[in-house]
């Protein structure tokens, strides 16, 4: 590894996390990095504009800390917290002036437009579904949301895990656009039904683990 490589490297070791984060979801979710780079060049342009930005936020600690000198009574904790301050006043300001004006107005318009359309798009689907009475809707979750299935759930399932409670959500709001009856307590004996129903189709699709390296 050539020298300038190591020395790369060392720097990025020392970027902050936030800024290390936030200048990977702006490039990578609003700004776009050239698709035509490889992972390692793409990562290499997001590791160098947040050495920029860490740079910047140094310097700009820099100018925070000189405008709060200690005083003669100032203790070492006291020295800790005023660089902790100057370092996050820094942070954010180099963040809001350098990082993300480069998502511009045009994207945010165009972004939420996109999100729009698939908002539409999936709200159609729903509606198909619904008019089809597809029994089986509320496995894949394709019904829509519903303030009184969430509280169904809430009052029912609330000790149940995040999948199931998702699955329930779907389901109760499709039995009630159904005209199908829901549970109202955990003791209603169709809970127990809804519930078996919800674990069976838990078991029979798995969710794959994040975690796992296969």
């Amino acid at each position: 590894m050539a020298p300038q490589d190591e020395e790369f490297l060392t720097q990025v070791e020392g970027i902050d996390l936030f800024i290390a984060e936030e200048t990977r979801r702006i490039l990578t979710e609003w700004v776009g990095i050239d698709p035509a780079l490889t992972p390692e060049a793409a990562q290499e342009q997001i590791y160098r504009e947040a050495l920029r930005l860490q740079k910047l936020t140094e310097e700009a600690a820099e100018d925070f800390e000189r405008a709060t000198p200690s005083t003669t009574d100032s203790t070492y904790w006291d020295a800790v917290q005023t660089k902790e301050s100057a370092w996050r006043a820094a942070r954010e300001t180099v963040l809001e002036q350098e990082l993300y004006p480069q998502v511009t107005t045009e994207m945010r318009a165009e972004r939420a437009e996109f999100d729009a359309q698939i908002e539409r798009e999936i709200e159609t689907q729903q509606d198909t579904a619904r008019k089809a009475q597809d029994p089986d809707r509320w496995r894949s979750l394709n019904v829509r949301p519903m303030p009184a299935a969430e509280r169904v759930v809430e009052r029912v399932w609330l000790a149940k895990g995040p999948r199931f409670r998702s699955l329930a959500r779907a389901l109760v709001a499709q039995r009630i656009e159904d005209n199908q009856p829901v549970p109202m307590t955990g003791r209603d004996p169709i809970a127990d039904e809804l519930a078996r129903m919800i674990d069976d189709e838990i078991r029979r699709t798995p969710e794959i683990d994040p975690e796992l390296p296969f």
